[in-house]
């Protein structure tokens, strides 16, 4: 942990954080008073999904997503709990600049969506082009701004140009240079009724989505694609497509597993408010399911840098998606029973 100054001389301690979105919202309700876990943010804002989009793509490949669509945890938690959060998007790039600008010299701390390419600061290795990367900005300084960026153990300075251009990037999701505040949060929200919400919702979304490409239905036909995708595609382009399941599924689903450990340690907490061992149960039952996740993450890799190939199939790593999709359909099944149960 490091400390920082806000733009209103407050101090800020900086955590790093296993996802960025749900880090922010930690950052901006504590600047508030308020302390909540990532894990909390992220069930109560129905984090948790599935979806596999063929007819959205990113660098040229179908877009898979273990979560929410970026933003949605904003507009999700802060309805839940009462907190009043303003967000804004901008057709042009310098009005949105002026207003970052205006909001920090009001005192304060400022969310903003990104393109994590852009941002220059992060090591070579992370940065690829995603346009939902959130980051806290602290202050201005010198030719630019003094940045908390969740993933990252310390804040860092970002140039004024690396952050326009990561605020107003193109391409699928693009930002428009969205940046959301805090205008007032209760001191004291209530976290039970928040709770019940965020399952109920998750279990619609993963459960009953009308599209055959989202939650389980979506899960299971990307599984039988997986099987089938060397036939159709040719083992190279198959290869490419299975390497960015995995990447969105460990490094654009931060946290690990598609963000399956995250729901797990939400369910622990969630098992704790309600005194519930069902609930206690499902956060064992998701952490192993995300330990699937990560094995499938492993078989995919070795097949795509062709090691093991007797023993390493893309029927296998189909074969284990099918599995985590019978399990999270059961699980959630059972939680749905449970949240209609639970007592705010």
């Amino acid at each position: 942990m490091t400390t920082e100054l806000t733009s209103a001389g407050r101090p800020f301690v900086h955590h790093h954080s296993a996802h960025c979105e749900s880090g922010v919202l930690v950052a901006l309700f504590r600047d508030k008073g308020v302390e909540l876990t990532e894990s909390l943010i992220f069930g109560i804002g129905s984090g948790i999904f599935f979806a596999h989009l063929p007819f959205i793509k990113w660098v040229g490949l179908p877009i898979t997503t273990f979560r929410s669509r970026p933003g949605s945890l904003l507009t999700k938690v802060s309805k839940r709990l009462g907190a009043k959060f303003i967000a804004k998007k901008y057709r042009n790039a310098e009005k949105g600049m002026t207003e970052l600008r205006e909001r920090l010299r009001e005192g304060r701390l400022v969310g903003l969506t990104t393109n994590i390419y852009w941002l220059s600061y992060m090591p070579e290795r992370f940065r690829f082009q995603f346009n939902g990367h959130n980051i806290v900005i602290l202050r201005e300084i010198e030719n630019g701004f003094r940045v908390s960026d969740p993933v990252l153990d310390r804040p860092v300075d970002c140039s004024t140009e690396d952050l326009e251009r990561a605020r107003f990037a193109r391409g699928p999701l693009e930002p428009k240079g969205f940046m959301y505040w805090a205008e007032s949060v209760k001191p004291d929200p209530d976290l039970r009724p928040a709770c019940i919400a965020g399952m109920k919702d998750a279990c619609n979304m993963m459960l009953r989505a009308p599209f055959p490409f989202i939650g389980i239905r979506g899960m299971r036909r990307l599984a039988r694609a997986t099987i089938k995708s060397p036939e159709k595609l040719g083992f190279k382009d198959a290869c490419r497509r299975l390497a960015n399941i995995v990447r969105m599924q460990e490094e654009v689903g931060t946290g690990g597993a598609g963000f399956r450990f995250m729901y797990a340690a939400f369910l622990q907490e969630a098992a704790e408010l309600f005194a519930s061992d069902d609930l206690a149960g499902l956060s064992r039952e998701m952490t192993a399911i995300g330990d699937i996740w990560r094995e499938f993450a492993v078989v995919s890799a070795r097949i795509i840098k062709q090691r093991g190939q007797s023993e390493e199939t893309f029927a296998k790593a189909g074969g284990l998606m099918l599995i985590c999709a019978g399990r999270e359909e059961q699980l959630f099944r059972d939680l749905d029973k449970i949240a209609r149960k639970l007592k705010a």
